[in-house]
């Protein structure tokens, strides 16, 4: 009986350790990002001398923002995009997600979609007209299990950074901590590469 019991327990407990293991995430140039954690795009000039922000840049797309299953090769993945602030006025507004582009002209979209093995994101804002900041919420689910990106654009301005230990930026440069791009960082506290970063 005791035997008996023991197995009980040990089933309970495999199973409960199962259904709470996480069977997809994030990842921004191959490193797992943080569930809630938050990625900082600066603004850049792209090939057409137009200043751009992109999760995942069209010479190398999959060092950018994607999901990764870790568990099956296959899965259908609910995907909502919520942008909350956006002055940066860009020409295109898009997300690819799923084998499917839509203009992003609403705060919210919804897309559900069938993914192998890894997924690319694929937000991007194009001609960008102005200084300021577009910030976005990525949330993604799969039965129960949902897990959320912040995705930050940034042109000059920025929406403030309170935790810096959910930061991936897209290079190695300096970052004060309400998101700034530096070139040389003087005496104070940066984010580079995601971690805390003093200049003495």
């Amino acid at each position: 009986m005791k035997k008996h019991l023991l197995s009980m327990v040990a089933v309970l407990l495999f199973g409960a350790v199962t259904a709470n293991a996480q069977s997809f995430e994030f990842r921004y140039q191959g490193q797992p990002v943080a569930d809630g954690g938050m990625i900082i795009i600066a603004a850049e000039e792209n090939d057409y001398g137009e200043l751009a922000c992109e999760t995942n840049h069209p010479n190398n797309p999959a060092d950018g923002l994607m999901t990764v299953l870790l568990n099956g090769s296959s899965a259908t993945l609910t995907a909502k995009l919520e942008v909350e602030y956006n002055t940066l006025n860009p020409t295109t507004l898009q997300w690819c997600m799923g084998g499917r582009c839509e203009a992003v002209s609403e705060a919210l979209i919804k897309s559900n979609f069938p993914v192998g093995e890894t997924e690319l994101v694929q937000f991007e804002a194009i001609d960008i007209k102005q200084t300021g900041y577009l910030l976005a919420k990525l949330t993604i689910s799969r039965a129960l299990e949902a897990h959320t990106v912040y995705i930050q654009f940034t042109n000059g301005e920025s929406a403030g950074v309170t935790n810096i230990h959910n930061i991936t930026n897209a290079d190695d440069a300096y970052y004060t901590l309400d998101g700034r791009r530096i070139e040389h960082p003087v005496k104070g506290i940066y984010i580079q590469n995601g971690h805390k970063f003093i200049a003495k």
